[in-house]
């Protein structure tokens, strides 16, 4: 009888250290409280971009690589992707890019009540 692999998601283990941050926020500096909300909130901001098929900019072109008869043939045509009102990711889509820009005007938040704006 094995016993299963335990498998750690690092997404575990950086939400636990969020809530340990936002827990005690009262007691640390806002600085780190205003990353621990901005960080997060980036990043679902961008899987609600990528998900939603959204051109984020910054990012490199993707290149398609096709074989034909042994060689590599490189084209920067886009990527074939699903139509945005794909009801498979429109829900998950939206609901992180809600979460995300609830977490970043947070930040913004702290921030601009820290500097007396």
């Amino acid at each position: 009888m094995s016993v299963p692999a335990l498998r750690i998601d690092w997404r575990w283990i950086a939400l636990f250290v969020i809530i340990i941050v936002l827990a005690n926020a009262r007691s640390l500096p806002w600085p780190i409280t205003a990353l621990a909300l901005a960080l997060p909130g980036s990043w679902l901001i961008y899987h609600a971009a990528q998900m939603l098929g959204l051109a984020i900019p910054g990012t490199r072109p993707t290149t398609r690589v096709t074989y034909w008869r042994g060689r590599r043939i490189e084209t920067n045509t886009p990527v074939r992707r699903n139509p945005f009102w794909d009801r498979t990711n429109l829900v998950p889509g939206l609901l992180y890019g809600i979460t995300g820009l609830m977490l970043t005007l947070a930040a913004l938040a702290v921030v601009t009540r820290n500097l007396g704006m």
